[in-house]
Formats: C-alpha cells, structure tokens, sequence
C-alpha cells in the first residue's frame, strides 16, 4: 500500500486498511477532536474524531515527517534521560 493508493480509497476504505495494517503511534486532543496517528508502511494517517459527534470525520494520509511535529510534545522521554 502506498499514500497515493491510501488517499484514493473511500473513508470505509481508508478505515479498514487502517484497521488491517495501520499501527497506532500516538493521538492528542485538538478543539473537539481526538486526532489517532498511524503509521502505514512508510505513511501515516491520521483519523480525526469529533468528540460532540461521537464520530470520525475524516482522514488525512501523509509522508512529510514535518506534519508529526505536534505529536512530538506527547512524547515521554523521561526513561530515556536516566541511561
């Protein structure tokens, strides 16, 4: 599976693949959204879930590792300070 193959599927579509073969990575709270980050391959999606709806509202597939810079603060590295 590649991105282009991952965001030219249907949402049902996308859901399933993510379900198959997507690893959770990590997810953060934005507004009303919980935001779930997987990792597919050498892509990652993120599946936005509106909190008030109690309902997923789309996907985004994307390659640019510049787009995980707000998952970075979620990140704890307290283990790794005590080595």
């Amino acid at each position: 599976m590649t991105l282009d193959d991952f965001n030219e599927q249907d949402e049902i579509q996308q859901a399933e693949t993510l379900l198959n073969y997507g690893v959770l990575v990590a997810e953060r709270v934005y507004k009303d959204f919980t935001i779930f980050l997987y990792q597919i391959n050498i892509f990652y999606a993120e599946v936005f879930y509106n909190n008030s709806f109690c309902m997923i509202q789309g996907f985004r597939g994307f390659a640019e590792t510049s787009a995980l810079e707000p998952y970075l603060e979620e990140i704890d590295i307290t283990s790794l300070q005590d080595c």
